[in-house]
């Protein structure tokens, strides 16, 4: 915790400086276990939403398995928050990873589209394994809206904390109900995509 803090405050900081990182809805994210459900445009991502979030919310976050097989990077980003998952697979491991941090009270980043989209993604249908997750955990999903765009001094990132629910159990089969939910979820984070530019910012 030691070193995430202060990789916390250091990073933050230069993203504050190059990014003009803004923040709101902070006041949304709730105590306890919840999936942070976020767009996904560009790499930096999950550093981008764990630095919006508080120091208290570290995240844990899946990160390709290819990753952690280069030498450093691999302990690096584990002592970020980060565990391995086989893409294209289902990934037993990285399930009961999430699972376990959920039921323990911690904050599982996930990104519903499954993979990088160039732009906000807003036309792109989302996988399921949000929505498995929060059947199974019982936990909250938080939807959050990253404005997509990196370019130093020039584009401002805006983090904006939607609202979070609960998984709720429906007629219909378990792909039905877990495609409804990935749709609810794809409709409350694009609803934040409105808010940008028209929010007061905590930072």
């Amino acid at each position: 915790m030691i070193f995430y803090r202060f990789a916390h405050i250091l990073v933050g900081g230069i993203y504050r400086l190059l990014y003009r990182l803004r923040v709101a809805g902070r006041e949304n994210v709730p105590e306890g276990g919840a999936l942070v459900c976020v767009n996904h445009s560009s790499l930096a991502d999950p550093v981008v939403v764990a630095l919006a979030l508080k120091v208290r919310d570290h995240p844990r976050f899946m990160a390709k398995a290819e990753l952690f097989k280069i030498f450093g990077f691999g302990r690096l980003i584990r002592k970020l928050g980060a565990f391995p998952v086989e893409r294209g697979a289902s990934d037993m491991a990285a399930i009961k990873t999430s699972l376990k941090t959920l039921k323990e009270g911690g904050k599982v980043l996930i990104f519903p589209h499954g993979r990088r989209i160039l732009g906000d993604g807003e036309a792109e249908a989302m996988k399921a394994g949000a929505a498995m997750l929060a059947f199974r955990s019982g936990m909250p999903l938080l939807p959050v809206y990253v404005t997509p765009g990196r370019k130093c001094f020039i584009n401002r990132i805006e983090v904006i904390f939607g609202k979070p629910f609960f998984a709720e159990k429906t007629d219909g089969s378990r792909a039905d109900q877990y495609a409804a939910l990935s749709d609810r979820l794809h409709r409350e984070i694009y609803s934040l995509k409105s808010q940008t530019k028209s929010k007061r910012y905590e930072d």
